[in-house]
């Protein structure tokens, strides 16, 4: 019994240095496993504590919920932690000369970068999005236009969001670091990525307004934080709810399959505010009374810049049963946009009944394309009024005889 016990002890002992913890709790680093964790892993927050230092104790409970947002399954970064009282020899390597100490490691790079912030959550999460870039992440990515995905989070930036954001539906957080109501949501944001990792239908993503300020220009980011949902590279909704439930209702919401077939989306209270038209469902579209449509593509830039203005048209004619507001994509579409003899972009028609009333070449004020469709909508509320007062007439007449 005593071999078999110094087996398994022997065995434990000589286990490979990186043991995967259980989703959620913290990795205990020691002399063994600290080298191999920093070799191994994409990046090792740890931090370097003593079990009698009070203001360990006071942070433990942050340092648990940080453990929880980011050790994932797949994840390739690691909160850590280790116990000095154990391992003095390691921490007096790593010139730990009070507690906590956070420190974080790059891979393969034993020079760490020290964590001086206030020990908060939405601090914490900051911190870790500017070191990841820093050197592993997303800087590197930026190089190739290669964007970053960890613990499903996608680190867009000026080099790589235009290409990614072209297809497929996103949610997509800009913020500026300094912004406190950008820290407050910053956990809530990592939650909601983590939630939808595995979603083969919505990608969770953020941008740092203050690291890539041509993107956050060309999407007319005026406020932090900025929650733009983006479908095929154009934005379908802005969202200003700030807790996981209600973030988690509003995707659920947007990526509903009635709000991308037009035979539904016709029938039913519009859910998105401009309406995604292809080649395929240009017919049914028009079908509705007034239709006015932004013709553009999404190298545009000057696109780029109406879509603020064009989904506030959206937003304003919503619960407008006559009028859909809604584009096309004339790099998708081309066909249509040959057809419709589209020559600059982005062009904004109005269609009538199917027919062609107004052409608009580049942006306008929203006030002047609100009256534009108001003026339309009048004219058919008189014709409407003259025909039943002719139908009456008739009917008067026929009365009369």
């Amino acid at each position: 019994m005593i071999v078999n016990l110094n087996y398994w002890i022997s065995l434990f002992l000589f286990l490979p240095r990186f043991v995967t913890p259980e989703d959620g709790t913290i990795y205990e680093y020691n002399p063994d496993n600290f080298r191999g964790q920093i070799e191994d892993m994409d990046g090792n927050f740890i931090m370097f504590y003593a079990p009698w230092c009070r203001h360990c104790t006071e942070f433990q409970p942050i340092w648990v919920e940080l453990a929880e947002l980011i050790n994932t399954k797949d994840s390739k970064f690691a909160i850590a932690q280790v116990d000095c009282t154990l391992h003095p020899k390691l921490c007096q390597e790593t010139d730990i000369t009070g507690y906590p100490t956070l420190l974080y490691f790059h891979k393969n790079s034993f020079s760490p970068v020290e964590y001086k912030g206030t020990r908060d959550l939405p601090s914490l999460t900051l911190f870790l999005s500017e070191v990841f870039a820093m050197k592993s992440g997303v800087k590197e990515a930026d190089k190739s236009n290669e964007v970053k995905i960890y613990s499903g989070m996608a680190y867009l930036t000026d080099q790589n969001i235009e290409k990614f954001v072209s297809k497929g539906q996103h949610f997509v957080m800009f913020y500026m670091p300094w912004c406190k109501t950008s820290q407050r949501l910053a956990p809530v944001w990592a939650e909601l990525a983590v939630h939808y990792a595995h979603s083969e239908y919505i990608q969770i993503g953020k941008v740092n307004c203050l690291d890539n300020e041509i993107t956050c220009k060309s999407f007319d980011i005026k406020q932090y934080p900025h929650l733009l949902w983006i479908f095929n590279g154009r934005i379908m909704g802005v969202s200003e709810v700030d807790t996981l439930e209600k973030l988690k209702a509003y995707v659920d919401r947007m990526m509903l399959a009635e709000n991308h077939d037009p035979d539904k989306f016709m029938k039913k209270k519009k859910t998105l505010p401009v309406a995604r038209i292809t080649e395929e469902t240009f017919e049914t579209f028009l079908e509705k009374d007034l239709v006015f449509v932004n013709f553009f593509a999404p190298w545009c830039a000057h696109c780029m810049q109406l879509n603020p203005l064009w989904l506030k048209l959206g937003e304003k004619f919503q619960n407008e049963s006559r009028v859909l507001i809604a584009d096309i994509d004339c790099v998708r579409s081309k066909n249509i946009c040959e057809m419709e003899k589209i020559s600059g972009l982005p062009t904004l028609i109005l269609y009538k009944h199917k027919k062609i009333v107004s052409i608009e070449n580049g942006s306008k004020p929203l006030e002047n394309l609100v009256n534009m469709i108001k003026e339309h909508l009048d004219e058919e509320l008189t014709n409407e009024n003259e025909s039943k007062l002719k139908d009456e007439e008739n009917i008067l007449t026929k009365d009369e005889l």
